[in-house]
């Protein structure tokens, strides 16, 4: 992994960016809060910084893999491995980090079955 990258789900109901998963620009640990950009305004004119603290968010882990579509694969997603794509055979996993490895449910490492693989959502949906 080349990369370390976080994303961060809001899971606090009163935070501006309640709901949302962000890609996380910044991560202060002496006072356990998180920076991030986020709620593009309507009317074009940007973005907005915002800060969420300890207990409003959940962080998510780059795993430094790729599903079979090019997307990036981050702690919490939940992927579709197939045995065989023409005929959707497969069986769905959620993606953790178990034992010091990222691995998709309990026995398959994330770099043995990332490339016959889909994101199909989140552990939040």
């Amino acid at each position: 992994m080349d990369k370390i990258k976080f994303r961060a789900k809001i899971i606090d109901e009163s935070h501006l960016s309640a709901g949302k998963i962000v890609d996380v620009e910044w991560i202060d640990f002496k006072n356990k809060q998180i920076t991030f950009n986020s709620v593009a305004f309507e009317m074009g004119f940007g973005e907005l910084v915002e800060h969420a603290k300890e207990n409003q968010f959940k962080l998510l882990q780059y795993s430094g893999y790729e599903d079979m579509n090019g997307k990036e694969i981050y702690d919490g997603h939940i992927i579709r491995i197939f045995d065989d794509v023409d005929s959707n055979d497969g069986w769905n996993e959620d993606v953790s980090m178990h034992m010091g490895a990222f691995m998709a449910g309990d026995e398959n490492f994330i770099g043995n079955v990332h490339f016959r693989s889909r994101i199909i959502g989140t552990i939040f949906d």
